[in-house]
């Protein structure tokens, strides 16, 4: 059985109004609201680091549980933005940053949808290898792969990590009723031109229409895929949290699905798109915030470039 012993989430300091963003884009706080529901996003300054946002949370996390970092036998980090272009993984950074000597480290990349991917490979290593503690982390400095001069990407995008430090622990100490559920996933290479990373200049470029339908129907599916797996309906199901892309696709999801959109959490207000760190942001606040007691069930779903999608449950 795999648990989430701790949940965590790191900013950088630096907090942007939609009204502080560059005059040249030529667009406004209303706008940016009605269209994605976000008002702000947080980005980095120029010396900081993914490794940086990264040893923050992942020792939060170790702290809240009261674990030390020796005692991590897995670090994956989830991330579109690394410290190197291509080696050292930016996990074996964060290892060495935090003291982690014992883990084994690898980064992931399956964009948006990396976190709930991560943690899917997280939990069967933990199994499959009989360890203990494992810190999947999402974090991501995108503000350093948009063009600040293209209105259709810089507006969405904010800076961030969040993670989780999970626990493997035998049926006979914990409760079947709790932890992390089954996953399910997939992915649709013929759409990769939809949301990539262009060579030429290093920025990222997005088809806004077909990301945003691609979004609505894997989110609708995922969700509809694994309650079945997990034999939940939707009164068994207390929150609902999504990737925090855009409001306006999670109002869609939720339509589509006739479900009560009050169940689904969004937080991209305050953030944007922080990528594969928005779900584990979100957790975090809804923890901090009273919403996460003991018998809570939540259904997440995420999407992003690949194309890729993927759902899970937590019981806590």
């Amino acid at each position: 059985m795999i648990i989430i012993r701790s949940i965590g989430k790191a900013l950088p300091a630096k907090k942007v109004y939609n009204n502080d963003l560059p005059k040249e884009l030529d667009t406004n706080d209303e706008w940016i609201r009605s269209h994605t529901g976000i008002k702000s996003r947080y980005l980095c300054s120029k010396d900081e680091l993914c490794s940086s946002l990264g040893e923050r949370v992942c020792k939060d996390v170790l702290k809240d549980a009261g674990v030390r970092a020796e005692e991590v036998d897995l670090i994956i980090c989830s991330t579109t933005s690394p410290d190197y272009a291509g080696f050292p993984s930016t996990a074996c950074v964060i290892q060495d940053k935090i003291g982690a000597v014992n883990a084994t480290c690898f980064d992931l990349i399956a964009a948006c949808t990396g976190f709930l991917y991560a943690l899917n490979n997280a939990a069967a290593l933990l199994k499959m290898n009989g360890w203990k503690y494992a810190l999947v982390c999402g974090a991501e400095i995108l503000s350093s792969l948009v063009d600040w001069k293209d209105r259709s990407t810089c507006i969405l995008f904010g800076d961030g990590a969040g993670a989780f430090l999970i626990q493997n622990i035998s049926d006979a100490e914990g409760n079947e009723k709790k932890g992390i559920g089954s996953f399910v996933s997939g992915s649709d290479g013929s759409g990769a031109k939809a949301l990539y990373m262009d060579r030429t200049d290093g920025f990222m470029k997005m088809d806004g229409h077909a990301v945003y339908n691609f979004a609505v129907k894997v989110m609708t599916e995922a969700i509809q895929k694994i309650m079945e797996k997990e034999k939940l309906t939707q009164d068994d199901v207390d929150y609902f949290v999504c990737h925090q892309a855009n409001e306006r696709i999670i109002q869609a999801a939720a339509k589509r699905l006739d479900f009560d959109m009050n169940k689904f959490i969004c937080c991209m207000d305050e953030y944007g798109n922080t990528s594969s760190a928005s779900i584990p942001i979100a957790l975090y606040d809804m923890k901090k915030d009273g919403k996460i007691k003991d018998g809570t069930v939540i259904v997440s779903a995420a999407f992003g470039a690949g194309l890729t999608w993927a759902g899970t449950v937590f019981r806590f």
